[in-house]
């Protein structure tokens, strides 16, 4: 996948082998691994994993070269792509991650003040000097623009932001406090070893998008986060890594959505609702205020509650 992070490979794939705690070992010819991916976006060349029987479809379709792979899913494997057997496929698969991006589970770096725009940089506002700005641009007082941004035209920032990792399409509002581009809440022990998941990912943020006070939107981990174009978003949602939201929803304050959640488009989301990691949001959804979705939700659906349900029932008690 594109990162905005250096890329320390490629690296023997027998290297990254040694690196595994949790697979078997065995020598493969040597050949040179170019990057680690997920399974929808790896090329020929790189290094996958399949932690999950959610993504077979995926695994049967994917472009690795290599891909670590619990046992009992081996027959699911492409003929172009070579099986890793691993207990843990996805605590290998973060050691590996850990080899090509080492920089890439923290958020610390040195700053260099960006000189092309002085006229930007007042009031205690500080612009790294990698970030690309395009013609409209306004930002308030206290905000910090981090590496590894592009960012589009007739775009506003408001006061004490932080944005880093990330893309902004044209037309975009963020308003005060809002954090966008941040390392997710994303870690692991490994043998009694804390270990912060590497977050190579960015967040993507399309045209007309309007997001409120205090939101955070966590960079993705293996693959991007993404905001639709034309969505609205309240005061103090929080956005986690590698969730995908469709253009034209309305999210309303409070609302938490977990990791690599999908929305489809035109869905409205009520005040303090929680929607699950890994699940899928069909199009035209509509969410309660204060609802808990545990499960995947079809097109058109109208639910509330904890756990949400389809309000026809939550309303017959």
């Amino acid at each position: 996948m594109n990162s905005f992070f250096l890329n320390s490979g490629p690296h023997n794939i027998n290297k990254i082998i040694d690196c595994f705690l949790f697979s078997s070992k065995e020598k493969l010819k040597n050949q040179k691994v170019k990057n680690i991916s997920n399974l929808q976006d790896a090329q020929k060349g790189d290094l996958t994993f399949l932690e999950n029987s959610k993504f077979l479809n995926d695994l049967i379709a994917t472009k690795a070269s290599y891909c670590l792979i619990d046992k009992k899913y081996i027959k699911y494997v492409n003929n172009s792509t070579i099986p890793i057997i691993s207990e843990q496929p996805l605590l290998d698969f973060i050691l590996a991650a850990k080899m090509f991006y080492p920089e890439a589970d923290k958020d610390n770096y040195k700053f260099k003040q960006n000189l092309k725009y002085k006229n930007l940089t007042k009031n205690s506002t500080f612009i790294d000097a990698s970030v690309k700005i395009s013609n409209g641009f306004k930002i308030g007082i206290n905000s910090t623009i981090k590496k590894n941004v592009i960012i589009g035209k007739n775009v506003s920032i408001g006061s004490n932001c932080v944005v880093s990792n990330s893309i902004i399409g044209d037309n975009v509002t963020i308003n005060d406090g809002s954090v966008i581009g941040k390392i997710g809440f994303g870690f692991k022990y490994i043998k009694e070893k804390l270990y912060f998941i590497p977050h190579i990912g960015y967040v993507e943020i399309e045209n007309n998008v309007y997001i409120g006070s205090n939101c955070t939107i966590d960079r993705g981990s293996f693959s991007k986060t993404l905001v639709g174009q034309n969505t609205m978003i309240d005061n103090q949602v929080h956005i986690a890594h590698n969730v995908k939201i469709g253009s034209s929803c309305f999210i309303t304050g409070q609302v938490g959505i977990a990791g690599s959640a999908f929305l489809g488009n035109h869905c409205m989301i009520g005040g303090q609702a929680g929607i699950s990691g890994h699940l899928k949001i069909g199009n035209n959804v509509q969410i309660g205020g204060g609802s808990g979705v545990l499960k995947n939700l079809d097109d058109n659906a109208k639910v509330i509650g904890y756990p949400a349900r389809s309000i026809k029932d939550f309303l017959k008690g």
